[in-house]
């Protein structure tokens, strides 16, 4: 599908993506389970990234992984069994089995098994997607271990032209993908360095950040290349590089659109100022009917859960207005009537997540307003995503003036500094 067809396509399908890549539904990954602070030195070596591709869960969880007659490996330390793919890799009665052959006690009894391969494997629902480095299978560690998650372990820079594919499309400008491949990696080394007690670094999906493998086209792979070490940095330390699809036109506060850790408090996390480049933007402005009762019960299910007593009694909601602007005009949180009156607030942040209690559609992002029109309640929106950080659309609006990927950097993550780390 061409650049021009696919933006076409996401203009008249609400929150649809293009055939390689899947526009975000929901706002990035929070920090909720980030270090307080980042106080790790600059690393001179490319680290490996702990992809989370899967977890399996159930009576007797497997996964298929390798392609027909593929020589394939699974170890544990120095014990290795030969295995010819595909082979179905699962748990029962808390041991590995692997399809084809008996495994020793060595390996069915670990916690952690690792497929390599001389050649890239496929793993699961995605045949077509083949991943560089180890395939790792890690036992959740609670009784009876029965589930387990499987994780790709693979160099940062085999990671990246995989997430390039994953979150722009093929034909954008090249400083676009270049700032996205800079912002990309800082936020991969930024997990890595925050997770260190955990099995894995990111997800393969839009909670991290997009990840497909291997790419099928070659401008993923050149412009990641082209980009290769280099990090945002500020005052010597790694700048989580988060970004959204469009941050409609104002820009988010990483600390109150991710959270408040103070890793996000720093000048290049603040938000960029005027032009608002993302004007093209398919979901650079929105709205859409939304059903008021089937709202209503979504807050209230939301509310109970996180002990918001104020906003279950909302009663039926009636409108959503827009408040507490951040310096750059776009607001924090919204305020909620309802039918007999009251009032509650919510930040913005959480609005997607409430509505994604029902079987409402999604929200493309939580800065919106809204009011019952005709027995609808006719939700008016701004941007797609959190609006923290690089905004892609404002990117590829740059790029498409001429500007470097330099720019962009500078643009989005103000007072951040390009560095060259390995």
């Amino acid at each position: 599908m061409s650049h021009i067809a696919c933006r076409a396509l996401i203009a008249t399908i609400l929150l649809a993506g293009c055939d390689r890549r899947t526009i975000p539904t929901t706002d990035r990954e929070s920090d909720r389970d980030q270090a307080t602070t980042n106080n790790d030195p600059i690393p001179n070596e490319e680290p490996l990234i702990r992809v989370r591709l899967h977890r399996l869960t159930g009576g007797n969880p497997s996964i298929t992984i390798g392609q027909a007659k593929q020589a394939m490996a699974i170890r544990v330390g120095d014990t290795e069994v030969q295995l010819e793919g595909p082979s179905t890799i699962g748990r029962k009665q808390g041991r590995w089995t692997a399809s084809g052959v008996n495994l020793p006690t060595s390996i069915a009894s670990a916690d952690v098994v690792e497929l390599t391969s001389p050649t890239p494997l496929s793993v699961g629902s995605h045949p077509k997607r083949t991943y560089e480095g180890i395939i790792r299978c890690v036992a959740d560690q609670d009784p009876p271990r029965l589930s387990f998650s499987v994780i790709n372990v693979v160099k940062m820079e085999q990671y990246i032209p995989g997430v390039l594919a994953g979150e722009l499309y093929e034909g954008w400008h090249d400083a676009a993908f270049k700032a996205q491949a800079v912002a990309a990696r800082s936020f991969a080394l930024s997990r890595h360095q925050q997770r260190k007690s955990h099995t894995w670094d990111v997800t393969d999906t839009s909670s991290s950040q997009v990840y497909v493998g291997i790419p099928s086209w070659n401008q993923a792979t050149r412009t990641a290349t082209a980009t290769s070490g280099e990090i945002i940095t500020w005052r010597g330390e790694v700048v989580p590089g988060y970004f959204s699809s469009c941050c409609g036109g104002r820009a988010a506060l990483a600390s109150q659109a991710i959270g408040p850790n103070p890793i996000n408090k720093v000048p290049p996390l603040d938000g960029h100022s005027n032009p608002a480049w993302c004007t093209e933007a398919p979901r650079y402005r929105w709205t859409g009917p939304w059903d008021p009762s089937k709202v209503s019960r979504a807050i209230r299910s939301w509310a109970r859960r996180v002990g918001r007593e104020d906003l279950a009694a909302i009663g039926e909601v009636v409108s959503i207005k827009p408040m507490s602007p951040n310096r750059h005009g776009r607001p924090s949180k919204v305020e909620i009537r309802g039918s007999g009156g009251k009032t509650a607030t919510i930040r913005c942040v959480d609005l997607p997540g409430v509505f994604a209690e029902s079987d409402l559609n999604p929200l493309s992002s939580g800065w919106i307003d809204a009011e019952v029109k005709r027995g609808f309640l006719v939700v008016n929106g701004h941007g797609f995503g959190h609006g923290a950080g690089l905004c892609q659309y404002g990117a590829e609006a740059m790029a498409a003036s001429a500007l470097t990927y330099e720019r962009i950097i500078q643009f989005y993550y103000p007072q951040g500094e390009l560095t060259k780390a390995w």
